[in-house]
C-alpha cells in the first residue's frame, strides 16, 4: 500500500485549476450535442508543409541513405511552452549485431510553433549523435522540465545507456557518471515514480529480438542519477522484451509493468506482467492474469478455429507470442485499464508453435470480481488479423468518448494475401459502442488512390498529440516503406485531425509538486462520471509506450460526445493517493485545464 500523508497535510493540499484553450475561438459551451460522423478522409496530410521532413527526407537520396531512416518517433514538450515537439530516431541500418558504430544513431528534433509548423532545432538541442536508439521522458530531477533516459540497442564495447538533463529551455546536457542498464540490449525505458518517494524510477526493457538477457529496474535519486534495484522484481530472468508500459491496471493506486516479449522461439514467448506492491517490489503475475499468453492460436487458421479454438497442450507449454507494441487505458469505459498488444503470428498449420502463436490481442480488464484477470476480445470486437502488426496504441481520434485502435503494420508478408484488410497499411480501429469498424482505408492516412497501399507500408512506431491545441489528436507516423514511387528514402508522415475537434473535448495537464508527487505527475489519473456513475471516463498520465518506445502527449484528452458534461463528476488521484473532486469550472469543455497538486 501507498504511505498516506498525514491528514493535517492531506488536508491543506488544494487544487488549481488554470483554464487555458486553443487560439481559435471555441464553440459556444453547451451541456451536449450530436456527434460529427467521421465520414471519409478524416485526416489530412501536412508532412511537409509542417516541415517535419528537414533531414527525415530527401525526395532525391543517394544510393547510399546514413541519415534518412528517422523512423522511431514520438512527441514531448521540450522547452515547456504547452506545445508538444517532436523527436525521431534513425535506425538505420536496422539495428543488428555486426553494427560497427561507422553507421549514425542519430536524432532529430522539432520545435513546434504552434501553427501547425515546426523547426528544426536538432542542433540547439545537444540532442543530434546521442549514443542511443530510443528515448524515455520525464522529470528526472523534479525541476519542472523534461529530462531523457538515452538507451542504447546493442551490447558494443565503448557504447552505454545515458541521461540527458534539460536546461528547461529544450537544451540537453549529459548526466556524468550515470548509466543506468547492464548495458545489453536496451529496447524499451519506463520513467515512473514506482516507489511512492515522489521521485522518478526507471525500468528498463532488455532484448528487442535480438538477443535473452534479464530487464533491469533502477531506483532514482532525484539528481539524475540513479540505483540498480533489480532485487526489486522477484524472480526476474532472462527474457526478449520489446514493448513496455506502465499504468495501474488493478486500481491499488501504484504502477504495475507491462512487458511484451519477442519469440516464440524462447520461453515460448511468454508475457510479462510486473505486479507493483506499492512500495516497489514486483512479482510476475502475468499467468495468473492471462497475460503470459492465449490458449487459442492465429486468427487465420481453420485448424484453430480462425483463433477461437482451445486445444492447445497443458498448461506450461502455452505459447505466447511475437509481441511487439503495446498499450494500456479503459477501451470500455468501465474504469478498469484494458491492453492491446501487437503482435506478429504467421499463419501454418504445419508449425505447432506458429500455429499457436498469439496474433494482436486485445485484453479486457475482469475487474475486481474477476481478479482483475484479462480475457482476449479481438474477434469478438470486429478486430481483423493482419500477419505483421508491429506497433498498437489507443486514442479517440473523433472525440466521441470511446477509445479507438491504432496499428502500425508490415508490408512484409502482405504477399500472402489478396483482401487489402490484410495488407501493410496503417491500421485504424474506430469504436463503435464496445465494437469496432475498420476506418484506415478512408481515413486519409493511406492513400486512397494508392491501390498497392505502399504509402504507409511498414510504418515503425506512432504517437499522438493535439499539436495545434484544438482539442484532438493529430498522428506522427515513423515512415520505413522505400518502396513507393516519389517516397524512396523512408520519410515520416504527420497527420492532422480534422474531425475530432468538431466533437466536445475537454483536456487536462497535470503539475505535481515534486515533494508528494512527481512534477510531470506521472501516474495520476482524472476520472469523469456520468449517469450517476454508469459510465466512467479514465485518462492517466502515461511514459513512454509501445515498439521503440514511442511518447504520446501528456496531456489527458478526454472526448465527451454526446454525453451531458453539466451532470459529470470529476475526480483527480494524485499518485500519493490523495483525491480532490473537480470544481464545475473544471469540467467546462473544449479547453485544456491546469491541475495542480
Amino acid at each position: 500500500m501507498w504511505t498516506k500523508l498525514p491528514t493535517i497535510i492531506a488536508i491543506s493540499l488544494s487544487l488549481s485549476v488554470l483554464v487555458g484553450c486553443n487560439n481559435e475561438e471555441p464553440a459556444p459551451i453547451t451541456c451536449s450535442g450530436d456527434v460529427t460522423p467521421i465520414g471519409e478522409n478524416f485526416f489530412a496530410d501536412i508532412s511537409d508543409s509542417s516541415g517535419i521532413r528537414g533531414e527525415n527526407f530527401d525526395p532525391a537520396p543517394a544510393i547510399t541513405i546514413t541519415i534518412n531512416d528517422h523512423s522511431a518517433v514520438g512527441f514531448v514538450d521540450i522547452n515547456g511552452d504547452g506545445y508538444d515537439d517532436i523527436i525521431a530516431h534513425n535506425l538505420w541500418p536496422n539495428i543488428a549485431p555486426d553494427w560497427n558504430g561507422q553507421k549514425p544513431l542519430e536524432h532529430l528534433v522539432f520545435r513546434n510553433n504552434g501553427d501547425k509548423t515546426f523547426t528544426n532545432v536538432t542542433d540547439l538541442s545537444g540532442l543530434r549523435d546521442v549514443d542511443a536508439a530510443f528515448f524515455a521522458y520525464g522529470d528526472i530531477d523534479n525541476d519542472g522540465d523534461t529530462d531523457i533516459f538515452a538507451g542504447f540497442p546493442l551490447q558494443t564495447v565503448g557504447h552505454r545507456n545515458s541521461v540527458w538533463l534539460n536546461d528547461g529551455k529544450g537544451v540537453f546536457v549529459q548526466k556524468a557518471g550515470s548509466s543506468p542498464g547492464s548495458g545489453a540490449y536496451a529496447a524499451s525505458g519506463i520513467l515512473a515514480d514506482f516507489d511512492g518517494d515522489a521521485v522518478l524510477d526507471l525500468f528498463i526493457g532488455n532484448g528487442h529480438t535480438l538477443a535473452a538477457v534479464p530487464d533491469d529496474f533502477y531506483l532514482g535519486n532525484g539528481d539524475g542519477t540513479f540505483t540498480n534495484a533489480n532485487g526489486r522484481l522477484l524472480g526476474l530472468s532472462a527474457s526478449i522484451t520489446d514493448g513496455s508500459v506502465a499504468c495501474d491496471y488493478d486500481n491499488d493506486n501504484d504502477l504495475d509493468i507491462f512487458v511484451s516479449t519477442y519469440g516464440v522461439s524462447y520461453e515460448n514467448g511468454h508475457n510479462i506482467l510486473w505486479e507493483n506492491d506499492g512500495q516497489g517490489n514486483f512479482t510476475n503475475v502475468a499467468e495468473a492474469r492471462g497475460f503470459a499468453y492465449q490458449k487459442t492460436g492465429n486468427y487465420y487458421l481453420e485448424t484453430t478455429g480462425y483463433g477461437e479454438d482451445d486445444e492447445q497442450p497443458a498448461s506450461g507449454s502455452y505459447v505466447g507470442s511475437n509481441g511487439f507494441g503495446i498499450d494500456c487505458a479503459d477501451v470500455n469505459n468501465d474504469g478498469f485499464l484494458d491492453v492491446v498488444v501487437s503482435a506478429i503470428s504467421h499463419p501454418d498449420s504445419n508449425n505447432l508453435s506458429t500455429k499457436w502463436s498469439d496474433p494482436t490481442v486485445l485484453l479486457i480488464n475482469q475487474g475486481p470480481n474477476g481478479n482483475f484477470g484479462f480475457i482476449n476480445q479481438f474477434l469478438e470486437r470486429g478486430l481483423i488479423f493482419n500477419e505483421g502488426d508491429s506497433d498498437a496504441s489507443f486514442a479517440d481520434f473523433d472525440n466521441d468518448g470511446r477509445l479507438d485502435i491504432a496499428l502500425s503494420r508490415s508490408k512484409k508478408y502482405e504477399g500472402h494475401y489478396s483482401k487489402n484488410e490484410n495488407k501493410g497499411y496503417f491500421g485504424l480501429f474506430h469504436q463503435l459502442y464496445n465494437a469496432f469498424e475498420s476506418v484506415g482505408l478512408i481515413s486519409g492516412i493511406n492513400d486512397p488512390d494508392d491501390t498497392v497501399l505502399c504509402r504507409m507500408g511498414d510504418a515503425q512506431s506512432h504517437a499522438w498529440a493535439d499539436i495545434d491545441l484544438d482539442g484532438d489528436l493529430d498522428l506522427l507516423a515513423g515512415g520505413r516503406n522505400d518502396e513507393c514511387p516519389g517516397l524512396v528514402g523512408r520519410p515520416n508522415f504527420l497527420f492532422e485531425n480534422l474531425i475530432g475537434s468538431k466533437n466536445p473535448w475537454v483536456a487536462y495537464k497535470l503539475r505535481g509538486d515534486g515533494v508528494h508527487v512527481p512534477r510531470d505527475a506521472t501516474g495520476a489519473r482524472v476520472v469523469l462520471t456520468f449517469d450517476d456513475g454508469e459510465e466512467i471516463l479514465t485518462r492517466e498520465v502515461k511514459t513512454n509506450q509501445g515498439n521503440w518506445n514511442p511518447s504520446d502527449t501528456r496531456t489527458l484528452y478526454f472526448g465527451l460526445g454526446a454525453r451531458d458534461i453539466c451532470g459529470a463528476k470529476g475526480e483527480v488521484t494524485w499518485p500519493d493517493g490523495t483525491r480532490v473532486k473537480l470544481s464545475a469550472a473544471a469540467l467546462k469543455p473544449r479547453k485544456i485545464h491546469e491541475l495542480r497538486y
